[in-house]
Formats: structure tokens, sequence, C-alpha cells
């Protein structure tokens, strides 16, 4: 009888960025149509249950995350028992997904930041991934937010209060120069209004605890009057996608 040769692997068309929080060490997460698109298996979202199935396993709550516009992940260290196998490779510092027929690749970008003080918007981005855009409220006239490059940290405290402005709470609070601090407020007008911290909402979506959540002390932040060459090209292709 013949052998049969080994099973041949068709790779993805393209590499999956990977997604990672601050708050959950060691996941990595991915878009769940990017997976199923990738390594062509089924997928099924329930949403009454508030569950995600993969081939014929149901994963817990704690698999499963969303973006800040609402896009589905899923770690992919919680994959076992689906049909998918996942391993690191060390040298091209990548992790490999495989559904047995197919396989595919999952990089993790560096976090960064950029907040446009023109606009009053925020942006963060892990590789090239867009992660979160919102609103800010900046420092208002005559206690104007530092332009600049910074570090987020050192302190990262999910409650504090202002130690120069009447113990003011500042929820969520990310660090990036000496006083000035990224955080939330339960006021964020359309305008510059802070006494020079970056405010972010607290309401809806709460932008300020999943950026607290998801942004890693040492990650690079930029501000600035007006959006970098390198952010409105990430960012242009997806506008006119939407028109």
């Amino acid at each position: 009888m013949a052998q049969r040769g080994p099973t041949v692997l068709m790779p993805s068309e393209f590499t999956i960025e990977g997604v990672t929080f601050a708050s959950d060490k060691g996941a990595v997460y991915v878009p769940v149509m990017e997976l199923e698109d990738a390594l062509e298996i089924g997928t099924d979202w329930d949403t009454k249950k508030q569950s995600l199935s993969v081939g014929e396993k149901t994963l817990s709550k704690s698999s499963i995350r969303t973006l800040f516009d609402g896009t589905l992940l899923v770690d992919i260290n919680d994959l076992q028992g689906t049909g998918i196998t996942n391993k690191f490779d060390d040298e091209s510092d990548e992790y490999v997904l495989s559904s047995g027929h197919r396989e595919t690749y999952v990089t993790v970008g560096k976090h960064w930041v950029e907040i446009d003080l023109t606009s009053q918007r925020l942006r963060g981005f892990q590789g090239e991934r867009l992660i979160i855009d919102t609103k800010i409220s900046s420092g208002k006239k005559g206690m104007s937010t530092p332009t600049g490059s910074y570090k987020a940290g050192p302190e990262k405290s999910k409650y504090r209060t202002s130690s120069l402005y009447e113990d003011a709470p500042m929820p969520f609070s990310v660090q990036f120069q000496g006083n000035y601090f990224i955080h939330g407020s339960s006021s964020v007008p359309n305008y510059p209004a802070s006494h020079g911290c970056i405010r972010m909402p607290l309401t809806g979506q709460n932008a300020a605890k999943f950026f607290f959540e998801w942004v890693n002390i040492g990650s690079e932040v930029e501000i600035r009057r007006g959006w970098s060459e390198k952010v409105q090209a990430l960012i242009t292709p997806k506008l006119d996608a939407n028109r």
C-alpha cells in the first residue's frame, strides 16, 4: 500500500495583527472574522448567551473581548480543542495558527498613541491596527497641554485624585509627564477645558476604562497639533472604505 505524503498546509494570504491588553497578561487576541477568513473555519456568536463557538467547542467569556469599535476578539491561547493548533515561532517572533489544511501567522506589534489637540481626539494603535479612536478634552487657554513625544507612565492608577485642584477625581489615570495625565472625566466637552490633562469619556463605551486596560506603561504617546503622516496614511483608507 502506498504511503500518503505529509499534509500540505495552504498559507493564508495575510498575517493577522494581534491585540494585547495590559490588563490581560499573556493573552493575545485576534478578530474572529479575520480568523475565519484566514483558516477557513466556522464560528458562531450567540448574542443572547454572549458565547462564541469555534468548531465544536464553546469558549468561555474570559476568552472573548471586543475592540472599541465593537469588533469581536478571541484569545488564541484558548483555542485548544477547536481544531486549531497554536505554536510560537522563535525565529519569526510570530504565532503560527493552523486548522489542519490552512495556516496563518499572528504578529504582536507595539502599542502607540497619538493625540491631536486640533481635532480633540486620541487614537491608539497596535502595530498598524487602530485600537481606539475617541474624543478628548485637553488643556484650556492658559493651561495648555504640552505637545511632544512621551511614554505612558510611570504612574498608572485606576483611581487617583488631583494634588493640585481640590482632590478632583481622576479615574483610570495614565501619566505621561509630571502632573499631566490621560484620565477619565464626567465632563469631556468638544473643546479644550481641562487644567492641562487629557480628559477621556467615562460614559457610553467608557473610553477611559478601555484605554487604561489596553495601554502599557512605556507605550509611546505623541501629542501634536494635527495628525502625523503615519496616522493619516493608516486612517485615510479606512475612511474611504466607509464612504
